[in-house]
């Protein structure tokens, strides 16, 4: 099998497991920017739509400078309602990226009064994850406790081996805060002969919300992780021997 074929490959396999592993997760966007004839978003609850989000949380525009630099360029994106305001959940993307250059999720709380939509704290680099300037996947979860959660998976190649990626993110009053990070996928195939080649991929599964939740690993290896929440995170039961590695 050619080398060209076989990072096509690793392609598909990083699509199959970002896709699996977000199951759970509801509310799913994609990356990229919004398609030009997307339907109008729908106002949250308290009134406020999108676009009026948006233009608050970016007076001069849907970008920033990151702070190498970069030109990142954010896409529509969607509105969270919870208890302490509505809080807008943006993916960035830098263009012409170099391959160690890493896709973004932007968060902004916000306020709303009779004085209009107020920014009350932004964060347009919450999340940093993948390469070439993007990140594979991202949504919203209301499953892993009582706070939103978002969902953020990048991943890359680096000299033929592969690895993806989740980091989850608690919305909490005072601001993100990251759960965890856990690496979803492992492959070996632009490395070595296609057929010594080794893929393993994990999505999450059996949550109890505010206390566990598995990510059962299958492909190479099968195994399940019990993961379970201590203080603000959520840490592997077994340690170093729940995690994939391979990167």
């Amino acid at each position: 099998m050619s080398r060209l074929l076989r990072l096509a490959l690793i392609v598909v396999v990083l699509a199959v497991a970002g896709f699996a592993a977000v199951r759970l997760f509801v509310d799913h966007r994609p990356a990229g920017p919004a398609p030009a004839a997307s339907p109008t978003p729908k106002p949250s609850p308290s009134g406020l739509t999108l676009a009026a989000a948006q233009r608050s949380a970016f007076p001069d525009g849907m970008e920033a400078r990151t702070p190498e630099g970069s030109r990142m360029v954010y896409a529509d994106g969607q509105l969270v309602d919870t208890p302490f305001g509505p809080v807008l959940v943006n993916p960035g993307t830098i263009p012409d990226a170099a391959h160690v250059e890493g896709g973004a999720v932007a968060i902004h709380y916000l306020r709303q009064d009779t004085g209009g939509v107020h920014v009350t704290r932004a964060l347009p680099f919450a999340v940093r994850s993948g390469s070439s300037g993007s990140i594979s996947e991202w949504s919203v979860s209301r499953t892993i406790g009582d706070l939103p959660v978002v969902y953020t998976e990048g991943g890359g190649t680096w000299q033929g081996y592969s690895c993806s990626f989740a980091t989850l993110t608690e919305l909490r009053p005072a601001g993100p805060a990251e759960l965890a990070t856990i690496q979803v996928m492992a492959s070996d195939d632009g490395a070595v002969p296609s057929e010594q080649a080794k893929t393993t991929v994990g999505k999450i599964v059996d949550v109890v919300p505010n206390r566990s939740f598995v990510v059962r690993f299958t492909g190479a290896r099968n195994f399940d992780a019990h993961y379970v929440r201590r203080g603000g995170r959520y840490v592997p039961e077994g340690g170093e021997r729940d995690t994939l590695g391979g990167c």
